[in-house]
């Protein structure tokens, strides 16, 4: 399936590329409050109520016949003068994001916690029938709604930052059409803890240059300048005839030759992130860095598995029409 040329671009790359500078490792610190999967499961939970007063607050109080209107968060609507006065005059100037959220939490009821987010409810209701406790599976959650797997709409339950409240759709794999890799980014998430999902995806989405939703296109873009500036110093036979761009999105119009450029050119990319956080864990090490490596060991895996379908696919497709 691999393009040599472009595989060797890489591994000349790959062998001539500086050490990156160390970053400080709060880089990878993640609140792990809400995302820490209940241990103290029992292996019979079928026969068990999923929903109770122990691992629920909003399933429970809802199931339990609340009236509809009663505040979920009474803390946000009772805050002190002089909280509300700081937040309403700088605090949503500072953080607008954080302070959509603190909008919605303040009309927050259990009638319209959930509002418009359907698949938000049934992803959270699923895995408390698997055994999550209620804030674990929120967390777990928030990081598929992070990385564009689950839309959010304009759920209250709980805030999912550093995005705004209400989806705009805007982040994540909602601006990538590639179904490869999206289909082994969300294989890879299903296989992963919680905590090692998160940081998977703040990694991914978030961490670099500066927390913001297209920093995996930046990291991207910069990849594919080294390149180019790479295929320079080639030979005319060894270099590939595509140009990478950044841009990953493939669609129907695109040959499947050059559908394979950017599947080489993202695994290369991947790889290359591996090496970082290996660099990274020998300056200092910590488990989290490995842990994070894996996942993206994964990712290769699962993405190099669903491009082999997505070429015998293609392939066999081809050949259907062929006249």
């Amino acid at each position: 399936m691999q393009i040599s040329n472009n595989q060797n671009l890489y591994n000349t790359y790959y062998k001539s590329r500086e050490k990156l500078d160390v970053l400080p490792i709060e880089v990878f610190e993640i609140d792990k409050s809400n995302i820490t999967k209940d241990k103290d499961i029992s292996n019979n939970i079928e026969t068990k109520p999923y929903v109770t007063a122990t691992n629920s607050t909003f399933a429970y109080a809802i199931k339990s016949g609340i009236d509809k209107d009663t505040p979920v968060y009474n803390y946000f609507i009772n805050l002190g003068e002089q909280q509300t006065e700081y937040i309403e005059t700088e605090g949503k100037y500072l953080d607008p994001n954080a302070y959509s959220w603190y909008q919605s939490h303040k009309i927050a009821t259990y009638g319209n916690l959930y509002e418009d987010a359907k698949d938000f409810e049934n992803f959270v209701d699923n895995l408390m029938q698997q055994g999550y406790k209620e804030n674990d599976a929120l967390g777990r959650a928030t990081v598929y709604a992070k990385a564009g797997l689950l839309d959010y709409g304009k759920q209250k339950a709980i805030s999912i930052d550093p995005l705004a409240y209400d989806d705009k759709k805007q982040h994540g794999f909602h601006l990538i059409d590639n179904p490869p890799l999206k289909k082994a980014f969300l294989e890879t998430l299903d296989s992963l803890d919680n905590v090692t999902a998160s940081q998977l995806v703040a990694n991914f989405f978030e961490d670099f240059p500066n927390k913001v939703p297209t920093a995996f296109q930046e990291l991207l873009s910069q990849f594919g300048i080294k390149l180019e500036e790479l295929k320079e110093t080639q030979s005319e036979e060894e270099r590939s005839k595509f140009t990478f761009t950044g841009d990953i999105n493939i669609n129907e119009q695109m040959s499947l030759e050059y559908h394979n450029f950017i599947f080489d050119t993202l695994i290369g990319f991947f790889e290359d992130r591996v090496i970082f956080l290996e660099e990274l864990e020998e300056k200092k090490p910590d488990s989290r860095l490995e842990n994070l490596r894996n996942a993206y060991d994964i990712l290769i895996e699962n993405f190099k598995k669903n491009t082999k379908e997505h070429n015998e696919t293609k392939n066999i497709l081809n050949q259907y029409l062929k006249p």
